[in-house]
């Protein structure tokens, strides 16, 4: 069994405030978690409304397909909210 661990920071140029920024994280962290079967929370930046850290734990039977699931994670946000930008901070694979 492998566990992976990534920070990701999101910025959101267009919310006005945090009742913008929440209901685009609980968009995103629901939508994540459905379709890519992995664990996600808002980790820092809570009062900030022009971005937000996500952290987020993957486990699989083997390390080989983190890499491209994070792919296609960011790509999935990316795609799905066009406006929002999308970095990978942190990578830590257990």
């Amino acid at each position: 069994m492998a566990l992976c661990y990534i920070e990701i920071k999101i910025d959101l140029p267009f919310a006005q405030n945090l009742k913008d920024k929440r209901s685009i994280l609980t968009s995103i962290s629901s939508r994540i978690s459905k379709k890519y079967n992995v664990s996600i929370a808002e980790i820092d930046f809570n009062d900030v409304w022009k971005s937000a850290k996500l952290g987020m734990a993957i486990v699989a039977q083997n390390g080989r397909i983190f890499d491209s699931m994070i792919e296609c994670i960011t790509v999935y946000i990316e795609t799905t909210f066009p406006e929002i930008r999308v970095s990978i901070i942190h990578k830590e694979i257990l």
